[in-house]
């Protein structure tokens, strides 16, 4: 893999995450800081804050300032590699590429299956993300003809970077799925692996069981 494709792969990977995102955010524009530190600045629970930051340095984007046996003022930074990933991010902020596209693999393939077997006609759109990147894998009767290229992808940035999955918790129980119901249509959210979501828009007329539904997506992407 060139560094291109390694660094592209990284964005796409933070971008996936709010936390990712947050302590990346704020380690650029204070400087290092403590777990503790950036989990009150931001408002944030600190073990999201703690588990990003292991994420982020086994990627090379931050490391530790300070001796590895240390157990308090646990100071991290960004890295050259996490800088120059932040720049681009940041410049970036506003944009979500997308493209219509065949599944990329078998699991891929069988969750559109899985959601035409499930809704039939009441299907609309199956849309997967990385992180950086909308594929667009199922397109019933035209439905993006509906939307112009800047209204979805505004409305794909508001339903994907926007509105987090992982902002949402209750006690020590994250959400990893959701629907979202709209005038004449829903949209389901998945979210699975390091932070990649799949999305299924279906008409209201159809009824599911969410709960089990959402545990098949992921098995079959697991």
């Amino acid at each position: 893999m060139g560094d291109t494709d390694e660094m592209s792969d990284i964005r796409a990977y933070i971008r996936s995450s709010k936390y990712r995102l947050t302590v990346l955010e704020h380690l650029f524009d204070r400087g290092d800081a403590t777990p503790t530190e950036i989990a009150e600045r931001a408002d944030v629970r600190q073990p999201h804050v703690s588990r990003a930051l292991s994420e982020l340095e086994d990627r090379d984007v931050v490391e530790l300032r300070v001796s590895e046996s240390r157990r308090v003022k646990r100071y991290y930074g960004l890295t050259e590699r996490g800088r120059d990933v932040w720049s681009v991010i940041r410049e970036n902020a506003e944009s979500i590429e997308w493209f219509s596209a065949e599944p990329s693999g078998p699991a891929m393939r069988s969750v559109v299956e899985l959601a035409r077997e499930e809704f039939g006609d009441y299907l609309r759109l199956v849309v997967a993300f990385d992180g950086e990147t909308v594929r667009i894998l199922h397109d019933e009767d035209d439905v993006l003809a509906d939307y112009s290229d800047e209204e979805f992808e505004r409305g794909a940035r508001n339903l994907l970077l926007e509105h987090s999955i992982e902002t949402l918790e209750l006690s020590d129980q994250e959400c990893w799925s959701e629907v979202m119901r709209f005038g004449s249509f829903s949209v389901l959210k998945v979210l699975y692996g390091d932070g990649q979501r799949v999305m299924i828009s279906f008409e209201n007329d159809h009824d599911v069981r969410v709960p089990s539904f959402s545990e098949d997506v992921v098995s079959l992407l697991s």
